[in-house]
């Protein structure tokens, strides 16, 4: 007879505590999945409108709320944060919509409203830079929007954006709402939805919270709430409200990625038990680590500012000579993974994910093993010549 509640591998009796493993995975997205929240999607299929998921649920969305920093709300969809993104835009803007654009991923936001026939203009700024706030009042004392989109830990780049300098312009020069992809953010970075007036949040379960992809998490605002009772047509999938009156209900709007809920909620617990603020501090850490390592064998950041660089991923450009495509499949080949750049950056940049369970003592081995194959490749190319 099947069990009347889950049984994720915390649970088991199986499940001692693990060791610490050695991580040498270093995407910027998917981020390394610990051995327990794996085990955890062993858990047993059940129903998701039974009440054993309702209680994890419940305990799963308390605790993910907690890492949003609201005393609302949140919410989990099954489907990459690009659903939520193209949820939000269809449930909150009826037409006029300002993006705010650095990289490829705040360049979805556009193109989202774009395809959806939305008026969208633009603020932007060059890949590597950060959005100026100055810039954000200027364009909202010119036009009345109905909502702003921005990308807090712009993945494609390495930049973080000043979101809580963004959020007070927003909410000082317009009514608009403002809509945040914090996909590579939150969990590794201080996100503060109460405390900074945001209407917005999502964030995939497969970056700095260190889940299996497939769900993505998010909050909004009575405010957005607001506005979106408003709009007739919101779809199906894509009407914020619907999921409000399903989680209020106990659950999920449709069926969730069950395994993917059961590795969640342990991720969940983890992050309970460090502490989200000791956990900001290790990502800080990790990323200064990488800084000090960079400046010492000659590395470039893409993002000249320090005071603009995600402390989630570090986007950096390798000594003249050495092909950046070369390098991350030197590293591949010697057992580590790193990402390469980004679309138009794809040929000169390297990333290094430095978020989700990774410490300084993951990173020491990955920068001998960069200085290793950086060695390598140099020599190569002077044979070469």
């Amino acid at each position: 007879m099947q069990s009347s509640r889950p049984t994720p591998a915390s649970d088991r009796a199986d499940a001692a505590p693990q060791p610490v493993e050695e991580i040498r995975f270093f995407l910027a997205g998917p981020t390394y999945v610990p051995m327990a929240a794996r085990r955890a999607m062993l858990g047993e299929m059940v129903a998701h409108r039974s009440p054993c998921f309702r209680d994890l649920y419940a305990t799963l969305t308390r605790r993910l709320a907690a890492v949003l920093r609201t005393d609302g709300e949140a919410y989990v969809a099954t489907g990459s944060s690009t659903l939520v993104m193209e949820s939000a835009v269809v449930s909150l803007v009826d037409r006029d919509v300002l993006n705010l654009t650095n990289g490829a991923f705040s360049e979805r936001w556009n193109a989202i409203c774009g395809t959806l026939g939305k008026s969208a203009d633009r603020v932007s700024v060059p890949w590597g830079e950060a959005i100026d706030p100055d810039l954000v009042r200027q364009a909202l004392r010119r036009k009345r929007y109905e909502a702003v989109t921005v990308v807090h830990s712009e993945t494609s780049t390495g930049v973080l954006n000043p979101l809580a300098e963004i959020a007070r312009a927003v909410r000082e020069e317009s009514d608009a709402l403002l809509l945040v992809d914090t996909v590579s953010s939150l969990g590794g970075a201080p996100v503060e939805f109460d405390a900074w007036g945001l209407d917005l949040v999502l964030a995939g379960t497969q970056k700095a919270l260190a889940a299996p992809p497939g769900l993505t998490v998010f909050t909004f605002s009575e405010r957005a709430a607001e506005r979106a009772a408003a709009l007739p047509h919101r779809g199906f999938y894509t009407d914020l409200l619907r999921y409000r009156d399903k989680h209020r209900g106990g659950g999920t709007i449709t069926t969730p990625a069950i395994p993917v809920a059961y590795a969640l909620a342990h991720q969940l617990e983890r992050i309970e038990q460090e502490g989200i603020e000791q956990r900001w501090q290790r990502h800080r850490d990790c990323a200064a680590a990488t800084a000090e390592w960079a400046a010492g064998r000659g590395l470039t950041y893409a993002v000249a500012r320090p005071a603009d660089r995600s402390p989630t991923v570090s986007c950096l450009r390798p000594p003249a000579g050495v092909d950046a495509p070369a390098l991350v499949r030197r590293l591949g080949e010697a057992g580590f993974t790193v990402a390469g750049g980004y679309g138009d950056w794809k040929p000169t940049t390297f990333r290094i994910g430095h978020m989700g369970e990774v410490r300084t003592t993951d990173l020491a081995p990955l920068f001998t093993a960069i200085d290793t194959a950086l060695d390598e490749l140099l020599e190569d190319a002077c044979t070469a010549s």
